[in-house]
């Protein structure tokens, strides 16, 4: 009788060695660069308690939330859904005396109960950055640069940005003070870009709505059809926002990414407060990367950005682990030459069994062997 397989809960899956290999590598590079630009790095517990993880800001990711009673306290704790919460948590409780803004970054595990819209996975490693304290744009731009900055040290090829402004679309339901629950319907037609309906129902905003659906695209090719649009005081002041930080980035002489514009799109950005913007890597038809203005729990100014490891896996020429192995013979193992090897990057595998050298670099795909103080070519 065959034994039965012990199997996993939907969602989590064993990661094995070359792909844990590249999320460590990839995590260790971005947190390089993130401190080579001044950020602190934060590690905080992947438990908490479940009013402490909990965002009133961001109603859609506590339901999502892994929650059970701690059997130590009878108090119910949760894995934590994202880090950026407990970042802000950190922030305002523990470092409210360092001077603001605050640069926090992580590297780390999150949970979600529920199957996340971009990917089948459930526990996942992100990295990312925030800055916690600042209204200003440059905060908004140093996000941007930062994050475009990092994946082109890791080597990450045709890389596109798009900007977008989700909180434009409220300040524009503001304008036309359109009531709380006509707006639930109004949004499920702009996120489908199936506005027709709303021109019975208002012209002049479908109009509006219909001059910022066109304006999509890529940015060089639509900026000034931005800049013609004409907006009520409280979508103005969004408009303004987002057209400092895409005529900054035009101004920069980002020839090198490709740079798309659309102002209405909110998936995944329904608790962001300003400008967001999403990453996309070597034809990847997902985000590798993704973040924007919002606010925090307490109200604190915020902006930052999210790196999803999991899906620069998804990716198509991705670099593997390239290192070069060498099988140490079975009677050179305290050989004194062994750490100068491993000190200049070199993966020194034992053979432990007394067999074979040869038949058993081959297994390991060891490129030499070790031996009689001599590397010798498996051939």
């Amino acid at each position: 009788m065959n034994q039965k397989k012990n199997l996993l809960p939907i969602g989590f899956k064993d990661i094995l060695a070359n792909d844990a290999n590249i999320q460590f590598e990839y995590g260790k590079k971005l947190l390089k660069n993130f401190d080579l630009w001044g950020y602190s790095f934060i590690e905080p517990p992947i438990i908490e308690y479940e009013k402490t993880l909990s965002d009133t800001k961001n109603k859609l990711l506590n339901n999502k939330t892994l929650s059970f009673i701690d059997p130590l306290t009878k108090e119910k704790v949760s894995l934590r859904p994202d880090i950026t919460t407990q970042l802000a948590r950190i922030a305002e409780d523990r470092l409210f005396g360092l001077p603001k803004p605050l640069r926090l970054c992580y590297f780390g595990d999150v949970f979600r109960a529920d199957k996340p819209k971009l990917s089948s996975d459930r526990q996942f490693k992100q990295a990312g950055v925030e800055i916690i304290g600042s209204k200003n744009l440059l905060a908004d731009l140093e996000i941007i640069n930062l994050s475009l900055d990092s994946l082109k040290k890791i080597n990450f090829k045709k890389i596109s940005l798009d900007i977008n402004a989700p909180i434009i679309l409220e300040k524009i339901f503001d304008d036309f003070k359109i009531s709380s629950t006509k707006r639930i319907s109004l949004r499920k037609l702009v996120a489908k870009k199936n506005i027709k309906e709303i021109y019975n129902f208002d012209i002049k905003l479908f109009n509006t709505l219909k001059e910022i659906i066109d304006s999509s695209g890529l940015l060089k090719k639509n900026i000034k059809k931005i800049q013609k649009i004409k907006l009520g005081s409280n979508a103005k002041k969004v408009l303004k926002d987002f057209m400092t930080i895409c005529s900054s980035l035009l101004k920069k002489n980002y020839n090198k990414y490709k740079i798309s514009i659309d102002l209405l799109d909110h998936r995944g950005f329904e608790y962001y407060t300003g400008i967001t913007f999403s990453i996309f890597c070597l034809n990847s038809s997902k985000e590798v990367c993704r973040g924007g203005r919002y606010l925090t729990s307490k109200n604190k100014d915020a902006v930052g950005s999210t790196f999803l490891l999991n899906q620069f896996l998804s990716l198509k020429n991705v670099s593997k682990n390239s290192k070069k192995k060498i099988l140490i013979s079975y009677n050179d193992s305290f050989n004194k030459k062994l750490p100068d090897l491993r000190k200049k990057g070199w993966i020194c595998i034992q053979n432990i069994e007394s067999d074979n050298d040869k038949k058993i670099a081959k297994l390991h795909n060891c490129k030499f062997i070790f031996k009689n103080n001599k590397l010798y070519p498996v051939k």
